[in-house]
């Protein structure tokens, strides 16, 4: 009598190991979505408050010589992070590194919009930053 070896799998069961693989990839996939998405958002409303804590560090801060009648505009948006007005750019430099502000982009889409921050107040009462457009969703 001859002996075999079968080594191996049969073809029942690696469909049954693929049904089983697909159906917890159908599961698990719209969760997986979800949690990327999530994280994006997240990103997008931490890069707001960044730009937000820059523009105030330089409205507080000594070293950047904010005049009394301080002006300018930053917009974000998902092309990138733009500053209108000369005087708020040395602080973006020195917050995100020098240029690197502009790289920063929203991802999510809850940010679909152009978030604009603007200056208000003056050197006596004290400077504030004013965040425009910030989706519902993301407050």
């Amino acid at each position: 009598m001859k002996k075999t070896n079968n080594k191996g799998f049969s073809l029942v069961e690696l469909i049954i190991v693929v049904a089983i693989m697909a159906i917890l990839i159908g599961v698990l996939a719209p969760q997986y979505i979800k949690y990327v998405e999530k994280s994006r958002k997240s990103a997008d409303a931490q890069l707001v408050e960044s730009c937000r804590t820059a523009l105030q560090v330089a409205l507080t801060d000594d070293e950047y010589a904010i005049s009394s009648a301080a002006t300018g505009v930053v917009s974000i948006s998902n092309t990138g992070v733009t500053v209108t007005g000369v005087e708020p750019i040395k602080a973006f430099d020195d917050y995100f590194g020098a240029g690197n502000y502009a790289n920063k982009k929203f991802k999510s889409k809850t940010y679909n919009t152009t978030v604009t921050m603007d200056i208000a107040g003056d050197a006596v009462l004290g400077f504030k930053v004013v965040v425009n457009n910030l989706p519902a969703a993301a407050e």
